[in-house]
């Protein structure tokens, strides 16, 4: 519940006190009954208001999710292959929002849903170079000298493929720790980092998506969700200059 000047204010039609007056002049209907308590209080989410005939509505409050993919289950809507999906995951509230970017079938990790297409779009386009960092296990651990190639740049076209046109993908960064590697990028190939390995000569064992946007996974369990704190929708709008 909400003062009718605020609701009116956050609408976007007057300022607080300009609101008051419209009040005053009798000029706001709530649910069809014209109001004069400048007290008066509406539900910002069952309310109709309008002002001078025209419907006041608070701005669409966007909303992202992070959400921890296990591996084996598919970034899809429906399988027809009957596999599980991220979205069996999910309760009905989030059934319509769209997941930034994928993970294939065995990659886990970091997943972003949202309900903002302009957000979608700008965090998955190329041109707004969107850092996401990923955990790499490989079957050998990898070297410095294979590590150094990612960053300088690496064909991952088909080799099998005699029409496949070059295709070059690098990473950012590379950090070699104990018993995996840390790759950041900022692009999003399809399957780009099994393909960027396979073009080092190393395969795959496990890979973890940790972070997305600056939006870190943490110790969220496989299969659990969460909203995005305000400070970190903040942060994210920013970085996408919306």
């Amino acid at each position: 519940m909400m003062r009718i000047n605020k609701f009116i204010s956050l609408s976007g039609i007057a300022s607080r006190r300009a609101a008051d007056t419209l009040v005053e002049e009798g000029r706001v209907q709530v649910n069809g009954e014209t109001i004069k308590d400048l007290g008066h209080q509406v539900d910002e989410n069952t309310d109709e208001v309008r002002v001078d005939g025209k419907l006041a509505e608070l701005p669409k409050k966007t909303k992202v999710i992070v959400f921890h993919k296990p591996a084996g289950c598919v970034c899809t809507k429906d399988d027809p292959q009957g596999r599980r999906t991220v979205y069996d995951y999910l309760p009905p509230g989030y059934q319509t929002f769209k997941y930034v970017g994928r993970l294939d079938l065995q990659s886990r990790g970091l997943l972003l849903f949202t309900d903002d297409g302009e957000l979608l779009h700008r965090l998955t386009h190329p041109s707004f170079e969107i850092p996401r960092c990923y955990f790499v296990w490989t079957t050998r651990l990898l070297s410095e000298a294979a590590a150094q190639k990612l960053v300088d740049g690496v064909d991952i076209r088909d080799p099998e493929d005699p029409e496949a046109q070059e295709e070059i993908a690098f990473a950012t960064d590379v950090y070699l720790e104990k018993d995996y590697a840390e790759l950041w990028l900022i692009e999003g190939k399809n399957r780009e980092i099994r393909r960027m390995m396979r073009a080092v000569g190393y395969e795959i064992r496990d890979l973890k998506r940790v972070s997305y946007c600056g939006v870190q996974l943490g110790d969220l369990p496989a299969g659990e969700f969460r909203e995005l704190t305000a400070s970190e929708m903040n942060k994210l709008r920013q970085a996408v200059h919306l």
